[in-house]
């Protein structure tokens, strides 16, 4: 039996990575933490130790509990300090329980999710307790249905349908295996790009036109680039599409060659490539259908909150969840600042002096050192201390070396400025950096491309 390599090789890479996306395809998951998954136990019987006990034996570790908190910040000068009522040492417990306190509440970082649902399992086990947690799977339809759109299109005005497909079918496979807004408008460019292509293939130097098409090139290739800022793994699914694509043309190829032996006369096209608009009339309008893909992309991007729906349950309880300033509830990072100031100048300052629950900007705590000066003893106010921006950022970094799992770590992840409260519904997980920025690149290309093209045909006097 003959093996025909030119066929196997290729057909084999289109297996190879149509396995490849279908198993690393994401569905964004809804959470209310960047980094972290929360549990929430409901539970008359279980203790907090009791609880990490499970979660530890079911392999979640680094789990953030009211039972493992310390001192972030403290005063070697003075390590023990009472503390008031409405100290924020007191009001961060309320972080470990939902807004009733009647559910505690645990936090695991989002790379155990597998370890987390075995660790639900057992402790929904336990007689009157029940647990669950903020995460939800829900695929989010619109981005990849607006390339779809796009898709379907372009496909009704190919003149070589099955080419079309052949060319784009992976590249609509990777829209809906990785289902993000900026992954689908790198699609559509790349519809628009081959649709160009199949339009002069098989014509005389059709290779060489397309090297030398800004279109074409700049269309399919730069999307790698871009994605590249935002998610290097998304690039490198772009490039396995790619090539999925080129070989399942490939194959395509082969079987036209071989349909075409079978015939005695071999019709060739008469103009060539060079002789073929890249975009002409039609071109110029589909092209307008991408920009307005693109803009309907970027109009959901921002409709939807960073690519995802929400999830609400009418059984999750209200939990700690970062929020907006109107809605906040809970001690935030500024009250966090706040109490480490009032922590390390205790020691420096007198008993029974009187100074500002809250600090201004610019506050110091200063200290009287003396030197000799000329042979006489003078007194020097040195400032020991100074409520600024190199003050936050102290704090900052005391936080990110702690040796154990803070809550300020999570706190500080979520944003400096971030505010928190209670919510009943999570933004999903998947927010796709530098978002608006991508797709706003991608929306300038065509559309630069647009430009060019209508300014050369005017620049000869020739209609769009």
């Amino acid at each position: 039996m003959k093996f025909d390599l030119k066929k196997i090789i290729p057909f084999t890479v289109v297996l190879m990575v149509f396995f490849t996306l279908v198993h690393f395809r994401t569905v964004p998951v809804s959470q209310f933490w960047k980094g972290w998954r929360m549990l929430y136990v409901y539970t008359e019987e279980l203790s907090e130790t009791d609880i990490l006990t499970v979660l530890e034996k079911n392999g979640c570790t680094s789990v953030i509990s009211y039972g493992n908190q310390r001192l972030p910040v403290f005063s070697q000068l003075a390590p023990v300090q009472v503390q008031s009522p409405d100290s924020y040492l007191y009001r961060r417990a309320d972080f470990f329980m939902d807004k009733t306190h009647r559910a505690k509440v645990f936090y695991i970082p989002e790379n155990q999710l597998s370890q987390l649902e075995s660790g639900i399992r057992e402790l929904s086990a336990f007689q009157g307790t029940s647990a669950g947690t903020d995460g939800k799977s829900s695929f989010p339809w619109l981005a990849p249905l607006i390339s779809l759109f796009l898709f379907g299109v372009l496909i009704y005005f190919s003149r070589n349908k099955i080419l079309f497909v052949c060319g784009t079918i992976f590249f609509l496979i990777f829209a809906f295996c990785r289902p993000l807004f900026t992954v689908c408008a790198a699609v559509s460019l790349y519809f628009f790009a081959f649709f160009i292509f199949h339009r002069i293939w098989g014509r005389k130097d059709f290779i060489k036109t397309t090297l030398n098409s800004p279109y074409i090139l700049l269309m399919s290739l730069s999307p790698i680039l871009v994605m590249l800022v935002s998610s290097p793994l998304n690039s490198f699914f772009y490039l396995l599409a790619f090539v999925a694509s080129a070989s399942l043309v490939q194959v395509y190829h082969l079987h036209e060659e071989e349909q075409n032996a079978s015939f005695s006369f071999h019709p060739v096209y008469i103009r060539s490539s060079r002789m073929i608009p890249v975009v002409g009339r039609l071109g110029i309008r589909l092209l307008g259908a991408l920009l307005i893909s693109l803009v309907l992309t970027i109009f959901a991007f921002r409709l939807s909150g960073n690519v995802s729906d929400f999830s609400s349950s009418a059984s999750m309880p209200s939990l700690p969840a970062p929020v907006s300033d109107s809605e906040s509830e809970l001690v935030q990072m500024k009250d966090f600042i706040v109490w480490s100031w009032n922590t390390v100048t205790f020691p420096y300052r007198k008993i029974g002096e009187k100074f500002p629950a809250v600090p201004n900007e610019g506050d110091s705590v200063v200290l009287t050192d003396y030197q000799n000066v000329n042979g006489r003893i003078q007194s020097v106010q040195n400032s020991a201390f100074v409520f600024n921006s190199e003050f936050r950022d102290s704090v900052y970094k005391a936080v990110d070396n702690l040796d154990y799992p803070a809550l300020e770590k999570m706190m500080l992840k979520q944003g400096k400025n971030a505010s928190f409260g209670y919510a009943k519904s999570a933004l999903s997980s998947s927010s796709e950096r530098f978002g608006i920025l991508l797709l706003l690149i991608f929306i300038a290309i065509p559309f630069t491309l647009g430009i060019y093209y209508i300014l050369g045909r005017k620049r000869y006097g020739l209609s769009i």
